[in-house]
């Protein structure tokens, strides 16, 4: 890791933190996720991920059921 410490002219400190290893994250996803349809993008330093529900998982439109 790499650190990096700078006073600006008011006085204030600002520490910076680099690291140049390795760097996992996991997490489990709930059984509401369609795992097949998951897809990740990288760029400029940020992980986007899109982590779609399963269509029997969304919400359904309410219907309307006329008696009489």
């Amino acid at each position: 890791k790499e650190f990096q410490n700078e006073e600006s002219d008011k006085g204030h400190y600002t520490r910076r933190e680099f690291s140049y290893a390795a760097f996992k994250r996991s997490f489990d996803l709930p059984d509401t996720v369609d795992s097949s349809k998951i897809a990740a993008n990288y760029k400029d330093g940020i992980l986007h991920l899109v982590i779609p529900k399963k269509e029997e998982a969304k919400p359904q439109p309410i219907r309307k059921i006329q008696v009489g």
